[in-house]
Parts: structure tokens; C-alpha cells; sequence
């Protein structure tokens, strides 16, 4: 899949997140008890708003231009895109 070349997925002990733009890598995001994350269905894309991943291994995300819509997703159901920072 040539598609998955400017994924870098994220560990949990990553740091430097804050504003950075991750593409969704399942269908179907998740928080860390299994809860469907509040998305959009079918998103691609987040705004990561927390600058490293919890102690529940969750991250902050927002849909681009959606600050006010926050979700908690699992950081490796993310992976960082190389597009510029969003926020």
C-alpha cells in the first residue's frame, strides 16, 4: 500500500504531539476501554492536542477546523502525517 509510506506511527512514550496533524488508522477509533471515540465516521484525519500520549495511552484529538469536538482516541490507532501542523 503505497499510501501507508508517510505514516509514522506513534509510541507511547512520544512527546513533541501538541498540534500535530495524525491520520486515523482504523476504522473505527477507540478510546482505552474500547468506547467509539466521538469522530466524525469515515474521519481520516486529526488534530493530536496533547503533546504526549496519557497514562491510559490516550491521546486529545479534534477534527480539523473542530476544535470544540474532542475525542479520546488510542495513540496506536494513529500515525503522524507529514503535512504541516494544524493548530
Amino acid at each position: 500500500m503505497g499510501e501507508n509510506q508517510d505514516r509514522t506511527p506513534l509510541r507511547y512514550d512520544q512527546t513533541g504531539l501538541r498540534g500535530r496533524l495524525a491520520r486515523v488508522l482504523v476504522a473505527e477509533p477507540t478510546d482505552e476501554i474500547d468506547w467509539p471515540a466521538d469522530l466524525p465516521a469515515g474521519i481520516e484525519r486529526v488534530v493530536i492536542l496533547d503533546d504526549t500520549p496519557n497514562p491510559h495511552h490516550t491521546l486529545r484529538v479534534c477534527p480539523p477546523g473542530e476544535t470544540t469536538r474532542v475525542a479520546l482516541v488510542v495513540f496506536d490507532q494513529l500515525a503522524l502525517c507529514d503535512d504541516p501542523p494544524e493548530v
